[in-house]
């Protein structure tokens, strides 16, 4: 894949900004699925216990007005390119228009470019077949399952949490042990291994992503302190804690490695999950499992660690998944490339409590097959609220977004449709973000098609619709 002009003027300018590898910050990048901003300890959830992961937000700017795509391959996208979703043509998780677009330069582009050594463990769920499998978006080291969870039909046939069989740099291999100790072992190996080069480590965890499966160690834990909750309740808290041992057990192995200061930590989610786990929901009941244009599906987690810089703080002001990118790029010395949607947090980071501007954010997933204008559409402001064009919610007064006054306020929904149309107005056309599979490739001399990429007809994801009579 030829690499984007605005990548080879970042090597160059890397270049200049830093006259030793070891000047360059490492980056640990972990991304939970699907799990709820409030299953944390330290977001009040009351049955969990995460000790470690409290202890990591405490030192960090622990971001809490952080919004996402609400499903997974597009909060991908836009963690690993600044951009919105649609730009790249991705707005769904099947059906073909969950792969990420030829071309479009990712994180793992950026940084392996200017001499890091780049990974990614666990969940891809942007394509994986030649051309948009991993290792030609930029990591040199993938250790991936296929498709967007355990199980999924692009997946090892017969996969679980447990014991599972890996996509190893295109190379199938087994593993022993739970989802997560795999991946955060082999993470660990890793960053160890790099010695001098600094690095970009991706762990993406399957987890806590069905099928929910109890990690008999934390599981044991949680049942001894009497928790009472549903059986799948039980497993996902027993998920859960798991992650939280091995960002404890990383996070220790990153101080006696001396590691502490020269590593920028993040540690998010990707997608809300309906005020999941809350002790103070946004409202009574829930909303249309459809409506996904509201923040209960867009707030997640993001915590920030880079002790030279951060002054551990928590911070309301607006901010996304489409900033990681441009604010990694920011503490690496590299320019943000022209076309990102999103802002450096640097000035967050620093201790700034706000933006100096009325900053806008969109965010939007139609969750179809064709993208489509307004569908579950949010543009956000530090104050408003506007979904689907015509709904407007004063966030300051009314958290749950159940008051609707767009009625008073014409200006400003004006005004927030102006800008998403800006927006709308600059997406290239539909038929050219179409993604197709390359056959015969030298470099990819056999391809595999997966019925979860069908652009027409149905698009099985799973591995249990192969049992289904439908």
């Amino acid at each position: 894949m030829k690499l984007l002009p605005a990548f080879i003027t970042g090597i160059l300018l890397a270049s200049l900004s830093f006259s030793r590898a070891s000047e360059r910050p490492n980056i640990l990048l972990i991304l939970t699925d699907n799990q709820s901003y409030f299953e944390l300890s330290c977001h009040g959830h009351e049955s969990l216990l995460t000790p470690h992961i409290d202890k990591l937000a405490s030192e960090s700017v622990d971001f809490q007005n952080f919004h996402a795509p609400p499903f997974c391959s597009p909060s991908r996208a836009e963690l690993l390119t600044g951009r919105y979703a649609l730009r790249s043509g991705i707005h769904n998780t099947v059906g073909g228009v969950s792969i990420l677009k030829a071309g479009e330069a990712t994180l793992a582009n950026y940084l392996g470019g200017a001499g890091y050594k780049t990974a990614i463990f666990g969940k891809w769920h942007l394509g994986y077949s030649h051309p948009y499998h991993p290792n030609e978006r930029g990591f040199q080291e993938a250790f991936v399952h296929g498709g967007g969870g355990i199980g999924q039909m692009e997946d090892y046939y017969g996969n679980n949490h447990f014991d599972a069989t890996w996509d190893h740099n295109r190379k199938m291999v087994p593993s022993k042990g739970f989802s997560s100790d795999v991946l955060f072992h082999r993470a660990s190996d890793f960053i160890k291994e790099s010695g001098d080069d600094p690095f970009f480590c991706f762990i993406s965890t399957p987890a806590t992503h069905t099928p929910y499966q109890a990690e008999p160690k934390a599981m044991a834990r949680i049942k001894a302190r009497g928790v009472e909750a549903s059986d799948g309740d039980l497993k996902l808290f027993s998920m859960i804690e798991n992650i939280d041992d091995n960002v404890g057990r990383l996070m220790t192995q990153l101080d006696e490695w001396n590691l502490r200061d020269t590593t920028l930590v993040i540690f998010a989610t990707d997608q809300g999950v309906n005020d999941r786990g809350a002790p103070h929901p946004r409202f009574e009941g829930k909303r249309d499992i459809h409506t996904v244009g509201y923040d209960e599906k867009h707030a997640v987690f993001c915590m920030m660690r880079f002790p030279p810089l951060t002054k551990a703080h928590n911070n309301m002001a607006l901010a996304g998944m489409v900033d990681v990118a441009p604010t990694i790029l920011d503490l690496c010395g590299l320019p943000q490339p022209t076309g990102m949607d999103g802002r450096s947090l640097r000035p967050l980071l620093g201790g700034a409590k706000q933006w100096t501007d009325d900053r806008k954010l969109i965010i939007q997933c139609p969750r179809n097959r064709y993208r489509e204008y307004g569908k579950n559409a949010s543009v956000k402001t530090q104050q408003w609220r506007l979904v689907g064009g015509n709904e407007l919610y004063d966030i300051n007064n009314d958290w749950g977004q159940l008051h609707n006054v767009a009625g008073q306020h014409p200006e400003v929904v004006n005004s927030l449709n102006a800008h998403y149309d800006q927006f709308w107005n600059t997406l290239p056309p539909a038929s050219d973000l179409l993604n197709r599979h390359l056959l015969g490739a030298p470099e990819a001399p056999q391809t595999r098609l997966v019925c979860m990429d069908w652009y027409l007809g149905a698009n099985p994801w799973h591995q249990l619709h192969l049992t289904r009579s439908k």
